[in-house]
Formats: structure tokens, C-alpha cells, sequence
């Protein structure tokens, strides 16, 4: 039986929340099936991403974790990005990692 997938919508400033990359390397090493968007508007907790990170882009995160991984810009490259990424990981290759530049949440994406 395939487990559901689950979509989890971030902004930048929850990466710095203690604890997130342990359970991301948790998600990782159970291969969870796991979306995880992450909404990049530029900012974190209310400084510029550059001042945040020191890498901002954001999707730089996945092979640091062996995720697969996609930076999209606009909502239907964000639909796309969603709907392969549950074909990932229904198949039992999640989680899977979403920089969405530019984007509303896609359906069934909520933030």
C-alpha cells in the first residue's frame, strides 16, 4: 500500500527554527513521503536572505540531504513541480525539496 504524500509549505525564516534539519535529515533517511515547499519571497524573519543564509538559494538544501530538489519561478511551474514530485514520492522516493520563487501556493499546496 502506497502511504500518502504529504505537501509541507515553509517560508525561509522556518529553515532557522532549531531542530528543522535534524527533522529533515530524519524525513530524509526514512524516506518520507514529503513535499517540502518552500515559499522564497527574499526574506527571512524579516532581513534579506543573504543576511539569513549563507547561501540563499534555497534549493541548494536537497543533495546536502540526497533529496531531489527543483527551483521553480510562477505558479504553473510550481503545479508542475508539485505534481512530478508526488509521482517521486508516492513511488517511494521522497521526500522532495521545492524552492517556489514568485509563487502562490499551488492547489493543494497551502501556506
Amino acid at each position: 500500500m502506497e502511504a500518502a504524500v504529504r505537501v509541507v509549505a515553509l517560508a525561509p525564516g522556518e529553515l532557522l527554527e532549531a531542530g528543522f534539519f535534524a527533522r529533515l535529515n530524519a524525513s530524509a533517511l526514512a524516506h518520507e513521503p514529503v513535499i517540502y515547499v518552500v515559499y522564497n519571497d527574499g526574506f527571512a524573519n524579516g532581513v534579506p536572505l543573504p543576511l539569513a543564509f549563507a547561501n540563499p538559494c534555497l534549493v541548494d538544501v536537497a543533495p546536502a540531504f540526497r533529496l531531489r530538489g527543483a527551483r521553480v519561478t510562477g505558479e504553473a511551474a510550481l503545479a508542475a513541480a508539485v505534481a512530478r514530485a508526488r509521482e517521486v514520492c508516492a513511488a517511494g522516493h521522497g521526500p522532495f525539496w521545492i524552492e517556489a520563487l514568485a509563487c502562490a501556493p499551488a492547489e493543494g499546496v497551502g501556506r
